[in-house]
């Protein structure tokens, strides 16, 4: 049932490979846990899966300490009896699996002359090519707002310079276009002759020192050693410094590839110190 279950979402779903190695990996914790506490496979049918109870649901959710985790695995499991109920037509759980209600918590920005002064050091150093995929990579984090896997998963002929513009392809499998500002484009031109010289014969823009594609946690441990931070705090420092510039909520849920405006409404709520500044900057009347 797992793999048909996966495939669905590969195919008709066109989930994205992350999700479906997250599905993977939750649903696979609670077959684990279910076989060894409590004798049965509840991914061994749908009669099994109809014997899963909330409290051995819970008694699975009670082995993880974080409530994001919890709140994750319940949503594979809300997604998994859809699946039972939708598209196989049987009955599901008798029971419907609630997630567990998670405090609000808003996206920490870095600040700004700190990350500026950092891309400024990169630059002023010799421009090899470690130097200049480093500051490919961070640009294309901050300055263009993308999500870690976007980053990973960009292809060079994504890169359009007769147009200035990067055609990024997002969640659901859903394409943006992110202007070509005249940093970024010198910065890609450089990196694209440097890159030429490995011999690289897959297409994905970046790559590690020896030429393969750079990976998630390549590319997790390269923003740490930098800013001593993680991929996506630039995403969401990029979309605060705009919106205390005066960016528009709607110009940023393009920018950041939001299905949703509500989802780029939570960086409405920025640091006094920002509002502040960008109040006395803006209103015609300050």
């Amino acid at each position: 049932m797992l793999e048909a279950f996966l495939a669905y979402l590969t195919g008709l779903r066109k989930a994205s490979p992350h999700t479906i190695e997250a599905y993977r990996h939750d649903l696979k914790g609670l077959q684990a846990f279910c076989q060894a506490e409590y004798g049965f496979d509840p991914l061994g049918g749908v009669e099994a899966w109809r014997r899963l109870s909330r409290p051995m649901l819970w008694a699975w959710l009670g082995t993880f300490s974080r409530a994001t985790t919890r709140a994750r695995k319940v949503a594979a499991v809300r997604r998994f009896d859809a699946y039972v109920r939708q598209v196989l037509r049987q009955p599901g759980l008798t029971w419907r699996p609630n997630t567990p209600r998670l405090p609000r918590s808003l996206p920490r920005a870095l600040p700004e002359s700190p990350l500026l002064l950092t891309l400024q050091s990169l630059a002023e150093k010799p421009q090899d090519f470690p130097t200049l995929r480093d500051r490919l990579a961070l640009e294309l984090l901050y300055g263009c707002g993308l999500r870690r896997s976007e980053v990973t998963s960009l292809k060079v002929d994504q890169v359009h310079f007769s147009l200035r513009q990067l055609h990024i392809l997002g969640k659901g499998s859903k394409w943006r276009v992110i202007p070509l500002y005249d940093e970024l484009e010198a910065l890609l031109k450089a990196y694209l002759t440097h890159r030429s010289q490995l011999g690289v014969s897959h297409p994905f823009l970046l790559c590690t020192d020896r030429g393969a594609p750079l990976y998630p946690k390549a590319l997790y441990r390269l923003v740490r050693r930098h800013l001593g931070t993680h991929p996506h705090a630039l995403r969401h420092s990029i979309a605060t410094h705009l919106l205390a510039r005066g960016a528009s909520v709607q110009a940023l849920k393009e920018l950041l590839g939001h299905s949703s405006l509500a989802t780029t409404q939570k960086y409405l709520a920025i640091t006094p110190e920002a509002l502040k500044e960008a109040y006395l900057r803006l209103h015609p009347r300050a």
